[in-house]
């Protein structure tokens, strides 16, 4: 007969321990408001992502607040795609520029995933724009100037394309027309309403 093996409780094998929750929140954790909100405010000062010297730094409860997610990985892996985006070509990360893109998405406050990954989509093809824009004025030579602008005016279209997709995704493509003012001659009648036009003669 084959002998049972049992596990000790603390054996884990070869699953990783998670990191302790006073350094990583659990998925769904709620931190108070009030304590999030004064943490909000002081963003702009030193950055909710950082990076430097290849080490990755994330306030979790803030970011995870200001992308709309509660899933932590989610959160890290965002980060994490923000910061490959803002490295050069040599790999070195431009911390003014991950700080940029972090805070245009946050700036746009996502209210869950889809707000989220379009936020960070707009953030990234901002920036694109911006760099062929760039390119575009300094080329001297009229064949890659044109090359150049033709990239920025498609990358301006498809950041205008997403941002409406993102305002119509917000607002649930419900468009509010409000009447401010009602101007009626003598004479006249105003009808404030739909109005259908009969089809018979």
């Amino acid at each position: 007969m084959g002998k049972s093996l049992t596990r000790p409780e603390d054996d884990i094998g070869n699953v990783a321990p998670l990191k302790p929750a006073e350094t990583m929140p659990a998925e769904g954790t709620k931190t108070p408001s009030d304590a999030l909100e004064a943490e909000l405010r002081q963003i702009g000062k030193r950055g909710a992502v950082k990076y430097d010297q290849g080490e990755l730094t994330i306030e979790h409860p803030t970011w995870m607040k200001s992308v709309g997610t509660d899933y932590v990985r989610l959160s890290e892996v965002i980060a994490e795609q923000l910061v490959i985006l803002a490295a050069s070509s040599q790999n070195k990360v431009d911390q003014s520029e991950l700080t940029l893109l972090t805070e245009m998405v946050m700036g746009m406050a996502p209210k869950d995933h889809v707000e989220m990954m379009l936020a960070v989509q707009m953030a990234s093809v901002h920036l694109m724009s911006m760099q062929m824009a760039t390119k575009s004025r300094r080329e001297t030579v009229l064949q890659k100037h044109e090359i150049y602008a033709r990239q920025t005016n498609q990358l301006m279209r498809t950041f205008a394309a997403q941002a409406e997709a993102f305002k119509r995704y917000r607002t649930g493509g419900k468009q509010v027309v409000k009447v401010k003012h009602v101007h009626v001659h003598e004479g006249g009648q105003a009808i404030v309403g739909n109005v259908t036009k009969g089809g018979g003669g």
